[in-house]
């Protein structure tokens, strides 16, 4: 049975590589978004800093509390549960 369900959100408790060349650190908190295998691995939607959008379409940093504000999107990596812990 799988550890995690489908849109769980969790955090990193090691380093994974993303597809353009970084790394998410530890504690990268993100969202299961497909379970592959009944657990064996999952796709994770990985969020990065506080932004907002400008009129121009580019994002700036924002603070959680401010209108329009949301979590970028870092990556959308598959990651193994040991890799994983329920985010708190």
């Amino acid at each position: 049975m799988s550890k995690f369900k489908l849109f769980d959100a969790v955090n990193l408790i090691e380093a994974v590589a993303l597809a353009d060349g970084e790394v998410a650190p530890p504690e990268t908190v993100g969202a299961i978004v497909e379970v592959f295998k009944n657990g064996e691995a999952y796709l994770v939607e990985l969020f990065g800093r506080w932004v907002k959008a400008e009129v121009g379409g580019d994002f700036i940093p924002a603070t959680q509390d401010e209108p329009g504000a949301f979590m970028e999107t870092i990556g959308v990596e598959t990651v193994y549960p040991h890799q994983l812990q329920l985010y708190n």
